[in-house]
């Protein structure tokens, strides 16, 4: 589901719809052989397609998974191994300063896809357009200088310790200064024709798909070895999951229904793997009611059989209280919270529903002061993924007298609904896979990000709109700890408060979807060699081999 670091949502590149497939993207096979080699059909989703490859907006082109391959960040960060960073435009880093100061030295010998070289300027120039114009900076990267140190090396300064941010920091898209400096708006800009360092460049656009070929220029020599890549987009999952089956898809990160069945069956050279890297479940609203009572949400947490909940979408189901994904993160659970998993208790939750002054109605649902016990659950009709659970959740809270009803939207709606807090609940869009305990915690629920009701947030970080002074102080205390023991505490504590508070409902871990054919090419990651993310991405892009050579 998730594309960008702050994922709040899975809006993925749109291309061909189902019916125009063959004819609108160039045939029907798998895969093509053009002037530049093998090219494989990648599947996206999404309802219109523009062509916008700006890297820095919410919904343009770039959201399938060809960010990467167009424009690059100084550092790849791997989620399928907690705390693997890849050194790419950046081939070194060090902080110093007390973690005041990011030292960051760049690969030598990098071009633009023009031709042109890269350099330190570069990465200055694309740091300093986040300053200028916040609205770019969907991160929410926060730094007080930036300067070159030669050609090969970059200084960020930050007012305060910030190594616990070095994720959200380094994996900003770099943008060419020759091309980027002369654009009046870059708040507006289109970048219709983009030119970055990426292993692809933009061929071919059309409103129904587009074609990256190999980037000549590309630094890594003799990569990619594939000839490019075609994006194609469908209506929605099951739409992907028909064309991986017929063979009209080569690569996709889309979630399959009954996959073993439905997909690897029909083939040998069909694969399947989403390796758990981030947790779900009910986000919801606080600032609206009935989610906003403690109580009720307690009532919910206990009322689920997550196990059905994991299974109604391929998922494992969530397990420790503390809502790190597991066992990644299994060391991470303070020691006094140990072995405190979720059970699933229907009486306690009815106990807890009716305590908190709510009677039974005729109808079989709670109600209090006039107000029925209900709500909805908001999120994209297309993501059947997300859906399956929704509606189970939907009997089994029924089954506690309350009453939940699916509010479906289509894709491009969900962010602006998250961010503005015009949702009662939601499942699938808090920020992507936590790459460090403190990271999960600070995107989901930490205060400073707080913001009421109509107003938005545009990092999508604490769309729940949680408050907790304890938390924001714990929050602004982690970045000056100079010790393990120091940080272990504060950490500690925050997984009490969520625990205590329940700023989100988990219930299960969602994972990098990815599938794919071997028939053409080799090379992706697998359960028995998680080198990334199987989901389309450039890293694996540019270690895919053609098969036999």
């Amino acid at each position: 589901m998730a594309i960008k670091r702050l994922r709040a949502v899975a809006v993925l590149a749109a291309g061909c719809l189902v019916a125009g497939v063959t004819a609108a993207c160039g045939g029907g096979g798998s895969s093509a052989a053009g002037a530049d080699g093998l090219v494989l059909n990648v599947a996206g989703q999404s309802d219109n397609l523009t062509r916008v490859f700006n890297p820095y907006l919410a919904n343009t082109a770039l959201s399938v998974g060809s960010g990467g391959m167009i424009y690059e960040p100084l550092v790849e960060v791997n989620y399928v191994k907690v705390g693997d960073y890849i050194p790419w435009l950046a081939k070194s880093w060090a902080w110093t300063n007390g973690n005041k100061t990011l030292t960051l030295k760049l690969q030598h010998g990098v071009q633009w896809s023009d031709g042109k070289p890269f350099s330190s300027a570069d990465v200055v120039f694309s740091y300093n357009l986040m300053k200028k114009y916040p609205a770019l900076n969907l991160n929410g990267i926060d730094f007080d200088t930036v300067k070159a140190a030669g050609p090969d090396a970059v200084v960020l300064n930050f007012k305060q310790p910030a190594a616990q941010d070095f994720t959200t920091i380094v994996t900003l898209e770099i943008v060419s200064q020759h091309v980027w400096s002369k654009v009046s708006n870059p708040v507006t800009y289109q970048d219709k024709n983009p030119v970055g360092t990426g292993a692809f460049t933009l061929s071919k656009f059309s409103p129904q798909s587009y074609l990256l070929l190999k980037n000549p220029h590309y630094w890594q020599t003799g990569k990619p070895k594939i000839g490019g890549l075609r994006f194609i987009a469908y209506s929605d999952n099951q739409a992907q999951a028909n064309a991986l089956v017929q063979g009209k898809v080569d690569w996709a990160g889309t979630y399959i229904a009954n996959y073993k069945q439905t997909y690897l069956s029909r083939s040998k050279d069909y694969h399947y793997w989403a390796p758990d890297v981030g947790m779900d479940g009910l986000i919801p609203n606080l600032d609206v009611f009935p989610l906003n009572d403690l109580a009720i949400r307690k009532a919910i947490s206990l009322a689920v059989d997550r196990q059905q909940l994991g299974d109604s979408r391929n998922s494992h189901p969530a397990t420790s209280q503390i809502g790190l994904p597991m066992p990644a993160f299994k060391d991470a659970i303070a020691q006094q919270y140990q072995g405190m998993n979720f059970t699933q208790d229907k009486a306690a939750a009815i106990k807890l529903i009716e305590g908190d002054g709510y009677t039974k109605g005729n109808d079989g649902y709670y109600q209090k002061n006039g107000k029925k016990l209900a709500f909805s659950i908001s999120f994209p009709s297309a993501y059947t993924d997300i859906a399956a659970p929704a509606q189970v959740l939907v009997s089994q809270l029924k089954d506690v007298g309350i009453k939940v009803t699916i509010d479906g939207v289509a894709v491009d709606d969900i962010n602006k609904m998250t961010s503005t807090g015009k949702f009662m609940s939601t499942i699938g869009y808090p920020v992507d896979s936590a790459p460090t305990v403190y990271s999960f915690y600070h995107n989901i629920m930490d205060p400073e990000f707080y913001k009421p009701v109509g107003t938005p947030t545009p990092t999508y970080q604490n769309i729940e709109r949680f408050q907790n002074a304890t938390a924001k102080k714990l929050f602004q205390q982690y970045p000056l700890a100079t010790t393990d023991a120091q940080r272990n505490a504060i950490i500690a504590q925050l997984e009490g408060i969520w625990i205590d508070n329940l700023p989100m409902i988990t219930l299960f871990y969602w994972g990098y979807y990815g599938d794919w054919s071997t028939a053409k090419v080799t090379g992706f990651p697998s359960d028995s060699d998680p080198y990334f993310a199987p989901n389309p991405n450039p890293v694996v892009a540019v270690n895919l081999v053609p098969k036999g050579k």
